[in-house]
């Protein structure tokens, strides 16, 4: 038997093997053309690109952003896939994605969305640069199904910020965007000062008005109202013995300052007389007096002027009285000494 007839069976046996792997193949690929595999989705169903809209591709400096609108005819059930869109903060050293919106595309199509992805410059370059942001995929899911949107790469030109010099010594080109301003302090002084006149102006305005200031000082019953109101401040608006005997010692020290002479109380017609300005008050005077003289003499006490109260009110009348018909008197150092410790 020549070698031919020996190996034919071999041959028909190889034949018959090849045939039935070509037809499990053929019907492997059958298979997957009718009945798709559950994780892709069929072509046509699930979420198609309906177009995109570029932004311009010249003209960025750092911090210009690129608004890229992608708009999707999405079907009914498909939502994005977690972690399928990119999330505001990504982006590599030259692209930050800063904002990602969807926005509803009915007058597209009836199943329209619009997915607008900001994308901001990051990188500031020294020359004209081409710069290239880098493909997105935007990936949905229905149930077990799974499609993904590619967004192609995009280039832009980017320019610096300034003009970079060639020479070598370029580092004396670079300075800020802005220069500083003058700091006029003329307003602020004025202001300052129209404030402090203000202030100085009311102090001087209060301390005229409490008799501390001017005229007043130097007059005799403002003086003795001081001190009286400083005592009632003190010793409360009854006071003590002590404090009330000082309280008339002021009264008297007022009146013998006033006409320059120590004025006894048989006197007071004639101090009367060398100061008209007081003749409504020669009553309370006359009381004032003798209200003194049980206080200083040990007597029974007078119904008036037994308190603070009734003496301040007495000086700041006889004060008041002074003010508006200032004269010129003798002054306390021209006045004669009295004669006893107050004036009776």
């Amino acid at each position: 038997m020549n070698d031919a007839h020996r190996f034919a069976p071999l041959a028909r046996g190889l034949s018959r093997g090849f045939a039935r792997r070509l037809a499990h193949a053929l019907f492997a690929l059958l298979a997957a053309c009718i009945f798709p595999s559950p994780g892709i989705a069929a072509q046509g169903d699930g979420v198609r690109l309906h177009d995109i809209a570029w932004p311009r591709s010249f003209g960025y400096r750092i911090g210009d952003t690129l608004p890229i609108q992608i708009t999707l005819e999405i079907d009914d059930g498909w939502i994005p896939d977690r972690d399928g869109l990119p999330e505001v903060g990504q982006g590599d050293r030259q692209f930050e994605l800063r904002r990602l919106d969807v926005a509803d595309a009915s007058h597209r199509c009836a199943q329209c969305r619009t997915y607008t992805l900001e994308w901001q410059l990051m990188k500031s370059v020294r020359a004209p640069q081409t710069l290239q942001l880098a493909p997105t995929t935007l990936r949905f899911r229905k149930d077990n199904q799974v499609q993904a949107i590619a967004v192609p790469a995009f280039a832009i030109n980017a320019a610096p910020l300034l003009n970079w010099q060639a020479r070598t010594d370029w580092i004396n080109s670079v300075h800020p965007g802005y220069r500083a301003q003058d700091f006029d302090v003329s307003a602020p002084l004025l202001r300052t000062a129209g404030w402090t006149l203000t202030a100085v102006t009311l102090l001087l305005a209060g301390l005229w008005a409490g008799g501390r200031l001017g005229g007043q000082g130097a007059r005799p019953f403002a003086r003795a109202w001081r001190e009286v109101r400083a005592l009632r401040l003190a010793h409360g608006r009854q006071g003590d013995g002590d404090a009330l005997a000082l309280a008339f010692r002021a009264l008297h020290r007022g009146c013998n300052e006033t006409v320059g002479r120590t004025v006894f109380a048989v006197g007071l017609p004639d101090f009367l007389r060398d100061a008209p300005e007081f003749d409504d008050l020669a009553d309370d005077l006359a009381a004032a007096f003798a209200a003194s003289r049980s206080v200083f003499y040990g007597l029974p006490p007078s119904a008036r002027f037994a308190r603070f109260d009734d003496l301040y009110t007495l000086l700041g009348a006889l004060r008041d009285r002074e003010r508006l018909h200032a004269r010129h008197t003798p002054t306390a150092a021209n006045a004669p000494a009295p004669t006893t410790a107050a004036g009776h």
